[in-house]
């Protein structure tokens, strides 16, 4: 009897928790492994040092301290203590030269009606941004062009380093 109501109250929390029965006998009886403390405190003392070292280097840091050990084994435990180097996941930005909501909003009249029956009666723009080289600021164009809906033809187009109101009204 007290069993069964066991069974029922493990059923009832493993449901709550959605996981399976076979993960959570598996986990009962998986031995996880620990890591040695002086390996946990040489890695986190080589990322006080320098705060820049991704795993590989911590690795190898590591290797010239004496310790033999994975650079699988790092990575897990610097993500198992939160000590992942965050420094270079962003190299380059996009272009943002968003800064709120400035002047009128133009109301939307397209409505994504993007079919028409005359010639000249929707003519719509963009701006798009290219990359060459290693995508820094310097490497980059910015390309708009006027296009009629009814025929798909470019009307007329720019290309510019820097993408301002003169660049995109210059087609015009």
């Amino acid at each position: 009897m007290l069993r069964q109501e066991l069974k029922c109250k493990l059923k009832l929390i493993l449901q709550v928790a959605e996981m399976s029965s076979s993960s959570y006998h598996d986990a009962c009886k998986r031995a996880y492994k620990k890591y040695p403390r002086d390996l946990i405190n040489a890695i986190t003392a080589i990322r006080n040092e320098n705060p820049d070292y991704g795993y590989r280097r911590v690795t190898q840091e590591l290797h010239n301290q004496g310790f033999n050990t994975n650079h699988k084994v790092v990575l897990k435990i610097m993500k198992m203590n939160g000590i992942l180097c965050t420094a270079f996941n962003r190299i380059t930005r996009k272009y943002n030269s968003y800064v709120g909501t400035v002047g009128r909003i133009a109301p939307n009249r397209v409505n994504r009606r993007f079919i028409t029956d005359r010639p000249y009666q929707k003519v719509l723009t963009d701006v798009t941004e290219m990359r060459w080289g290693s995508g820094t600021v310097d490497e980059r164009a910015y390309f708009t062009a006027y296009i009629d809906v009814y025929s798909g033809e470019i009307l007329t187009w720019n290309i510019d380093l820097h993408p301002t109101v003169d660049f995109v009204t210059k087609p015009l």
